[in-house]
Parts: C-alpha cells; structure tokens; sequence
C-alpha cells in the first residue's frame, strides 16, 4: 500500500478513502469508527416517546393553526418581542409540562405558539403560566 494524499491505494489498485479523527488525531479508514467517540446516553421517558407520536405531530399541526403560525406572546408585546407578528421558530408549548401531569398532553387549553425566545422563557418561568393559560383558553373561544 501506499499513500497518496487523503486516499490509499493497495496493491489490487483498489482506492481506500481516509479521514483525520477529531477525537484520537490518527488517519483511519473512511468506514471505521473510532472507538474514542463519545456515546450518546438516550433516555426512553413516557414524554420523549409522546413527542415522536403521531398524535402529538398532528395535535402540534392543530394547533400552530388554531394561533396563525404566530408567537401569542409577541402577539400581545409582552416580555422584550421583537417583532409584533413573530412567525419564525414556532413552537407549541405546553403550559403545565408533562413531567407535572401527562393527561394533559393533548389538551387545547394547555398548549400555546411560542417563538423559541419565549418558548425558553416560559420554560424557565420567566412568563406566568396564569398568562400563558388566559391566552390559550382566548384562542380557543375564537
């Protein structure tokens, strides 16, 4: 074998790609995995498998319509927006999380658009969720 630039070429001519690993600084084989990666810990919760449903892609869907598209909190100019008609990295929250009580996972009055901004927030309870909750039960009376 010999080496020529970020390829090896063997005796049967046959080309091997190579890479530079970023977690051990050798040349390996394109197709090899170094065992110095770090591994992903997953966690199997009974709230991370709800989210991959889809029940709850369709009950997210329902609900992105129900509130335009838009973040309800810059809707009302509430909490530093930035924009009135923020309609960018939408997200549906749920107002009491489902770590507090999974029953109410699908319910309309417990979720609400969120930008990702106030999303953060609401999740770190900088906004109340008694606001977060009055905004949701007005969507849903219109």
């Amino acid at each position: 074998m010999k080496l020529a630039g970020a390829f090896l070429v063997d005796k049967k001519e046959v080309i091997i790609i190579l890479k530079s690993c970023r977690y051990c600084g050798k040349i390996h084989k394109s197709d090899y995995t170094c065992s110095k990666v770090p591994q992903r810990k997953k966690y199997s919760t009974e709230q991370n498998s709800f989210r991959n449903t889809s029940l709850w892609a369709k009950k997210r869907k329902q609900i992105k319509e129900r509130d335009k598209y838009l973040c309800q909190i810059c809707l009302e100019e509430l909490y530093d927006a930035a924009n009135k008609y923020n309609y960018t990295d939408i997200e549906v929250h749920h107002i009491i999380p489902l770590a507090e009580n999974y029953d109410l996972r699908l319910e309309d009055s417990n979720l609400i658009c969120l930008c990702a901004f106030h999303h953060h927030l609401a999740d770190r309870n900088k906004i109340p969720k008694s606001l977060l909750n009055e905004i949701a039960d007005r969507n849903i009376q219109r």
